[in-house]
């Protein structure tokens, strides 16, 4: 492919994806991929800035590569950013420097002022993922490859295959670095390039660049579903909640794109859940009363409550944060609280459960979470009760009673739970001279 048309390529790819190519921050390792993005991106028009990490993880080599990409930066007249990482030897080495590397990429387009990160990731790149997810069981996540734009993170040669990368640099007598690692079968994906794309090739000439064709229309199939799992998703406050009616009405493939949808929006950098725990989400709701829940990977719980909906939330301590109930409209803990004072007392809209009537005069109020030894008075029992108690006999989930606000008057003393019970020495009567009306909602 002549240089002309490699360019022209690129330039497709990033106008098909919206690609800012304007002043990206270009990851530029030395290697022929990282090489050949610089040189098209300027080829293109773009003033993009070089920033080049040095794992140090190749000694003399290592060191080499930092001066030819200082060099090349130079020479074509390019900002070069050199920065080092210090990674021990030991599991998952090459995730653990990606995933360093794309953070340090962050803070360095962060600190420029730039809006996009380039990297020199092709076709090949999303073939070798591909068959590697394939040989995972993965879903269509999976075989979707690598996505062309991942937040501001774009990949211009994504629809170019190595050779004409290769083809490209000869065309313009552009040297480059060989990492010699990538040559052994120490990693899977180095196998899979060394010895499963070379005999796909044989078998179908093009295998690389249809796999990567494959993988395109994977994304868009995987964007259609989630688009149609998405809607029975409802956000309240920091919960993600999935109806039971609505996610059983759903074909079973549409309720765990529905499930990974919800811990997606709650972890959206994250790598959703894989087959297994997504099926153990969705057997959480075959229990018909009470609340199960199951711990997933990064702090998310999923929570089925009373066979009526399946809610994931991050894990996070209550705290004791309290908050001074004020007349007007305020926020705490994913509720919102409006609080006003009242001419009289609403007998039908005190019946509401999201409303409540307080002798103004008992005040001052103030808001905090529900605490192991909470008491309250309820009204008209005559004796007292445990607040946790209260919650369970009005069916508040288990999961949700230690995050389900109180408001305590002057001396502690619980006044109101949320949606349930009023203190009896916080009720509106016949001397009462002002009274407050609070209501609650969550926010959603």
């Amino acid at each position: 492919m002549k240089a002309e048309d490699f360019a022209g390529a690129v330039r497709l790819t990033a106008e098909r994806y919206e690609m800012d190519l304007d002043r990206p921050l270009a990851l530029v390792s030395g290697g022929p991929d990282s090489v050949a993005l610089l040189r098209v991106l300027l080829e293109l028009g773009g003033e993009p800035t070089v920033l080049h990490v040095d794992h140090g993880l190749r000694g003399d080599e290592s060191r080499e590569d930092a001066e030819f990409v200082r060099a090349l930066c130079e020479r074509l007249g390019v900002r070069c950013e050199v920065r080092k990482l210090q990674l021990a030897d030991g599991p998952n080495l090459q995730e653990r420097a990606r995933d360093e590397r794309y953070g340090l990429a962050e803070e360095v387009a962060d600190g420029l002022g730039l809006r996009t990160i380039a990297a020199g990731h092709t076709a090949d790149d999303v073939a070798e993922t591909v068959l590697l997810n394939l040989a995972r069981s993965a879903g269509l996540r999976g075989l979707s490859g690598i996505p062309p734009v991942r937040g501001r993170l774009v990949r211009p040669l994504i629809e170019r295959t190595r050779p004409e990368v290769l083809d490209y640099l000869e065309g313009i007598e552009q040297p480059y670095r060989m990492d010699p690692t990538n040559l052994t079968g120490k990693y899977a994906r180095n196998r899979v390039r060394l010895e499963v794309l070379p005999i796909l090739e044989e078998l179908h000439p093009g295998a690389a660049r249809n796999l990567a064709r494959g993988a395109a229309l994977a994304r868009e199939d995987l964007e259609a579903l989630e688009g149609l799992a998405d809607e029975v998703l409802q956000r309240r406050g920091g919960e993600v909640v999935l109806p039971l009616e609505e996610l059983s009405a759903l074909p079973p493939a549409l309720r765990r794109y529905a499930v990974r949808r919800a811990y997606s929006a709650l972890l959206p950098d994250a790598p959703p859940p894989g087959w297994a725990l997504v099926e153990a989400v969705l057997d959480l709701a075959s229990a018909v009363e009470g609340t199960r829940t199951l711990d997933l990977q990064g702090g998310v719980i999923a929570a089925a409550r009373a066979g009526e909906e399946i809610s994931l939330y991050l894990a996070e301590e209550p705290t004791g944060e309290e908050m001074e109930l004020e007349v007007g409209e305020t926020v705490f803990g994913g509720w919102r609280i409006s609080a006003r004072e009242v001419s009289r007392y609403d007998a039908r809209d005190a019946s509401r459960a999201e409303v409540a009537y307080l002798d103004h005069s008992k005040g001052p109020y103030r808001v905090r979470l529900a605490r192991e030894g909470d008491i309250i008075r309820p009204l008209g029992l005559g004796g007292t009760k445990k607040v946790l108690r209260a919650m369970m006999d009005r069916k508040v989930p288990r999961d949700l009673r230690r995050w389900t606000p109180v408001v305590v008057g002057e001396g502690g003393e619980v006044a109101w739970i949320f949606v349930g019970e009023l203190g009896e020495g916080f009720r509106v009567d016949e001397a009462t001279e002002r009274v407050l009306r609070v209501e609650v909602a969550r926010i959603s």
